[in-house]
């Protein structure tokens, strides 16, 4: 197998201001650093922050958004909500669960795609046209409230043994009975010292999780847990 040293690259990870800048070598080649780079199909940056992936996905899901615009002028509505959905949605959600953002300047820019696919749906391009009461209409969740179920429901998956990740499980600590304030599956909370740890999966999920009804975590199947879950 020939060796191409201009595929390989090494990405470090930290959150410093005056990180370390090794230099590494395979087969004799340097290889250059980078400060992002994409694995299967999530943009990670090496300050941990998730504001390339984002702006990859919501660019890339406005261009879908605009083919769809222009071959679906005279489509009915029903036909136009499944191409939003079938094409767009999964773009902005594709491994939510891991790069869910914590802040509003990006939760903002993920939601304004939904709102002109809103526009796009029901064809009322107005400035004077509330996209609010046709998201009502829609019956369209926002997308970060669909991005908080998807975490919920891989937690679910996880702690029943339905998706295998002993890392994460194996922190999911059962809460000591005289600490609970609802349901008896609650886990303890992950102690961060950064609001960036804070907001990642697991920290931020299982304070989501254990403030859920018991008749949600109690549910015997993932179709039953997601359709209680949403109500």
């Amino acid at each position: 197998m020939q060796f191409h040293p201009a595929k390989c690259n090494t990405l470090p990870v930290t959150r410093s201001r005056r990180p370390l800048q090794p230099s590494y070598q395979l087969h004799g080649h340097t290889l250059e650093t980078v400060k992002a780079v994409k694995y299967l199909g999530v943009t990670i940056q090496s300050d941990l922050c998730w504001d390339d992936h984002i702006n990859n996905i919501v660019s890339k899901a406005n261009m879908t958004l605009g083919f769809l615009r222009r071959n679906l002028k005279i489509s009915s509505r029903s036909v136009k909500e499944q191409a939003y959905k079938a094409f767009v949605r999964p773009i902005l959600e594709y491994a939510s669960s891991v790069w869910d953002p914590h802040t509003q300047k990006n939760i903002d820019k993920l939601e304004a795609v939904q709102r002109r696919a809103a526009r796009f749906v029901c064809n009322r391009y107005h400035n004077t046209s509330s996209v609010s009461r046709m998201l009502d209409s829609l019956g369209w969740q926002s997308l970060e409230e669909r991005r908080k179920l998807a975490r919920l429901s891989m937690l679910y998956k996880i702690k029943n043994s339905i998706v295998h990740c002993p890392g994460i499980k194996s922190k999911l600590a059962p809460l000591p009975p005289r600490q609970r304030r609802g349901h008896c599956q609650q886990f303890g909370l992950i102690t961060c010292r950064t609001q960036y740890r804070s907001a990642a999966f697991l920290p931020s999920t299982v304070k989501d999780w254990n403030s859920l009804p018991a008749a949600v975590v109690e549910a015997r199947t993932v179709d039953t847990f997601v359709s209680r879950a949403s109500h």
